[in-house]
């Protein structure tokens, strides 16, 4: 049965809407993942194969020095950090790419996700992204959310996702509990805090740093984030780069 033009219309808007807050600001000009003006970002960069080219980053622009107040040099593992948004199209698209990069990476580099809300409609794909991992089943589902943003799009209410996560096995009763739960507010609040330190305007964006130390609550310290990249591939490599620069830079420069 043909869907009807006003709920088409709705739904296309939805999409536009969220794709559009992949960056934090719609002013026309250049995002921190692409160099498209903020009208034409409905269309994600175009995956491609990496380069064979010698890999050549600049500062302010492939990536970004983070700066923080002074403090003893970070001692701990290296981290790079994924902000990014389950409503975001290009993140869905970027999570084949992450997934490369992660098998790419040194031994005991640590690998973490941070969702980011530029918008309101991005609150509950946060709230189901700590749900998930305080039920313990973020890395069964992490991808397959991405996938199913992909092919069932869009996913809008906590009630949706509630729904996603009862087909893989997670009560939505405990699952909308620990969504709504004071923990996940502390945590969604404190991500925010981090992220507007660190400068992130869209997604995907990598943080790269190190744990302040080798305590197992020891605060991540950020040094660098990726800046302007032309395609996945690209953005895959600075990653790389970054960690690399990082795990052979014990303190910071």
């Amino acid at each position: 049965m043909a869907i009807p033009k006003p709920i088409r219309a709705a739904l296309l808007l939805c999409g536009l809407l969220l794709t559009a807050a992949c960056s934090a600001h719609n002013d026309g000009g250049s995002s921190a993942t692409s160099a498209q003006p903020a009208a034409a970002a409905t269309t994600a960069p175009a995956p491609s194969a990496p380069s064979s080219a010698p890999v050549g980053f600049t500062e302010g622009k492939q990536y970004v020095r983070i700066a923080h107040p002074a403090q003893p040099a970070p001692t701990g593992p290296v981290v790079l950090v994924e902000v990014f948004s389950y409503g975001c199209p290009h993140c869905a698209e970027f999570a084949p790419y992450m997934d490369k990069l992660r098998a790419e990476l040194p031994g005991g580099v640590e690998v973490r996700y941070m969702p980011a809300i530029f918008t309101p409609a991005w609150e509950p794909f946060a709230r189901a992204f700590y749900a998930a991992r305080q039920l313990g089943v973020l890395d069964k589902t992490h991808d397959a959310l991405f996938q199913a943003m992909l092919e069932h799009y869009p996913l809008n209410s906590l009630q949706d996702l509630a729904d996603f996560y009862s087909r893989h096995g997670v009560d939505p009763g405990k699952f909308l509990a620990a969504a709504t739960s004071p923990a996940t507010d502390a945590e969604m609040a404190a991500d925010q805090k981090a992220e507007m330190s660190w400068g992130i305007d869209a997604t995907p964006t990598l943080v790269i740093g190190r744990a302040a130390s080798n305590a197992p609550d020891a605060p991540f310290v950020a040094e660098y984030r990726s800046g302007d990249f032309d395609d996945y591939a690209e953005l895959q490599k600075i990653g790389l780069w970054l960690v690399e620069r990082v795990e052979t830079s014990p303190k910071t420069d």
